[in-house]
């Protein structure tokens, strides 16, 4: 069974707090993505929308086989950059393709 994964991002931050990561990550973009290709293939780059709670934003990787332990330490390394905003909440989570979830319980994909 291959193990390729997505990765979901998801981020929360205060709306009076928009402007500091929109800084931080404008000016890290290039970097990062760069860091990431080789690992992953990005399928949605931050979609973002407001909420009662504040900005929320997810993106979605689609990792490469044998790659999660190396895209989960540049994502994470990425996601350090945040830190010292006040309200700035995130969380990094892996699901499993559904072919692989199948596999795991002994089951394949009609074709």
């Amino acid at each position: 069974m291959k193990n390729i994964p997505y990765v979901f991002t998801y981020n929360l931050m205060p709306a009076n707090k928009a402007n500091e990561v929109a800084e931080i990550y404008l000016k890290a973009l290039k970097e990062e993505r760069s860091a990431t290709r080789p690992l992953a293939k990005e399928i949605i780059p931050n979609a973002v929308k407001a909420t009662m709670q504040g900005i929320e934003s997810i993106s979605v990787h689609d990792v490469k086989e044998g790659k999660l332990e190396e895209f989960m330490n540049v994502q994470q390394n990425i996601m350090v950059k945040y830190h010292a905003i006040e309200g700035y909440k995130y969380k990094l989570e892996v699901r499993f393709k559904v072919t692989e979830a199948l596999e795991m319980i002994g089951m394949k994909m009609s074709e």
